[in-house]
């Protein structure tokens, strides 16, 4: 393994030969990332103390150059956390006789992660040393545990069992550091090593609604890995025309018998207005404002510049319960990608089985194709009015707009 890594790293420095050293002058670039990592998951109430097992993390960045070699970075991440439990020893007595049995056990992660970083970069060199620091927002899909069972094992059949919360569902904030180096492979595409690690500090607990009460620290767990990621450089294109731009006017045949007239007033001809953007949007959403999965449609009212405001409505259903978010939101931004913000308020039948009405704040970013596919991801806030409880979240969007 040493001896490939070796090689590896020796061809990446020949062809940086004929990459370009100069400062970089594209401001956005995006790529994917793969980091395996060391992690353990611990309790500050349990007396069995857990070992690290091997875990990973991968997602996509987003990264926004500005000024001076700093840069602000995005995305969106997936991350599959371990840790393994000493081996323990059980003698139970039952149907006459003892019976002896051994357990192992793991316990398993899987969360879906938004970080939001800010680093610098140098500007120069065939290795360029690079830094980051941010937090990261994390949803928990899965908690579990697997235990493979050995011996005589009075109660069914030995062997490996899940047990615990097969299903259950939380959030956590995670702060991360990471510091390493980047190769320049061609003038675009360029090779990050970053070794990092990541250390959840607090988690929600879905049994308490209340966002006040159900912040716990008890529940840590933390990664350390080397982040290896692939990355290039976008253009800097101006504001993308998403619409046809208007037919110019056809050319007026001269008439040679035509008077000129000096003082007869000309009037120049109006110039045809071109749209930018999409103004219809129907799209599908998991989670965010309609708590489950939601089908909406969103529709832009104004646009003036960068500003844009759109209306939105939409409807889920899981089973007998539903929900109707319908609000408005505002977005900044020229072309395909922009940031928005909106203030929604959600008629739903979900959280307790009775009918309530949630204000529902978020920020997003949103990405307006030119081949029509709409792409957002969201952070959010239920505030439920008929409690007052207040329940984070996010929302992944996918549709179509024209």
């Amino acid at each position: 393994m040493r001896r490939f890594f070796s090689i590896l790293f020796l061809f990446l420095f020949a062809g940086n030969t004929f990459a370009q050293w100069e400062s970089d002058t594209l401001r956005r670039s995006s790529g994917f990332y793969l980091a395996p990592a060391v992690c353990g998951l611990s309790d500050k109430y349990s007396t069995i103390k857990s070992q690290p097992a091997f875990g990973i993390n991968l997602g996509y960045r987003f990264v926004n150059k500005l000024k001076y070699g700093f840069f602000l970075e995005g995305g969106v991440g997936i991350s599959w956390l371990g840790s393994n439990y000493p081996v323990e020893e059980y003698t139970v007595f039952t149907m006459g006789r003892n019976w002896t049995y051994t357990e192992d056990s793991r316990a398993s992660q899987l969360y879906i992660s938004t970080p939001f970083l800010a680093g610098y970069k140098t500007g120069h060199g065939k290795v360029r040393f690079q830094t980051c620091v941010g937090v990261s927002f994390n949803i928990k899909y899965s908690d579990f545990q697997r235990v493979t069972i050995d011996g005589d094992y009075p109660y069914g059949l030995k062997g490996t069992k899940t047990s615990g919360e097969e299903a259950s569902f939380g959030t956590s904030f995670s702060g991360i550091i990471k510091a390493g180096i980047s190769i320049p492979l061609t003038r675009r595409m360029s090779l990050d090593v970053l070794p990092g690690l990541r250390y959840n500090f607090a988690a929600t607990r879905l049994e308490e609604l209340d966002f006040r009460t159900s912040v716990s620290t008890r529940y840590q767990n933390w990664s350390a890995g080397i982040d290896i990621g692939l990355i290039w450089a976008l253009d800097n294109k101006p504001p993308l025309k998403l619409e046809e731009p208007a037919k110019q006017e056809k050319e007026r045949k001269v008439d040679y018998t035509y008077q000129y007239n000096p003082d007869e007033p000309s009037q120049p001809a109006k110039e045809e207005k071109v749209k930018k953007g999409p103004y219809n949007f129907i799209y599908f959403e998991a989670l965010g404002s309609g708590l489950t999965y939601s089908f909406n449609y969103e529709r832009t009212l104004l646009r003036k510049d960068i500003f844009s405001l759109q209306a939105r409505a939409g409807y889920g259903f899981i089973g007998g319960l539903y929900s109707f978010p319908v609000g408005v939101n505002v977005t900044l931004g020229h072309a395909t990608q922009k940031f928005e913000g909106g203030l929604y308020a959600t008629f739903e039948r979900v959280l307790f089985e009775q009918f309530n009405v949630n204000i529902v704040p978020e920020i997003a970013y949103r990405y307006e194709g030119s081949n029509h596919l709409f792409i957002r991801l969201a952070l959010i806030s239920h505030y439920v009015t008929k409690t007052g409880e207040l329940i984070p979240g996010f929302g992944v969007s996918v549709g179509g707009c024209f």
